[in-house]
């Protein structure tokens, strides 16, 4: 019974170190005359690999030009073109992304 306990503690550790650790943001968008900024909240990002799957995921979408998810700020703050695609594509995009990120 002890064993499963200590075992259980550790997991739990575990899980929530590797959930809740991260730096300081230091990073900028890059804003263009024509480009337009979407700030989105992501109250369930809490580590860096939900980071890296957010921001490659809107990377790759057609007209974001970058993304930069704030796990401080629990937002992620996107640089696109209006031209090319609209803050209601990319809400969807940020809702699908959020359902393949591990901190839940």
């Amino acid at each position: 019974m002890v064993y499963i306990k200590k075992t259980l503690l550790i997991v739990f550790f575990f899980l929530l170190a590797s959930c809740t650790g991260f730096k300081k943001e230091e990073r900028k968008l890059q804003k263009g005359k024509n480009d337009a900024v979407l700030v989105l909240e992501t109250p369930k990002a809490g580590c860096e690999n939900c980071q890296r799957i957010i921001e490659e995921g809107l990377n790759k979408s057609s007209g974001v030009k970058q993304s930069i998810l704030n796990l401080n700020l629990k937002t992620v703050s996107i640089l696109y073109n209006p031209m090319e695609t609209n803050p209601e594509i990319i809400k969807n995009e940020v809702a699908l992304l959020s359902t393949q990120i591990p901190c839940k």
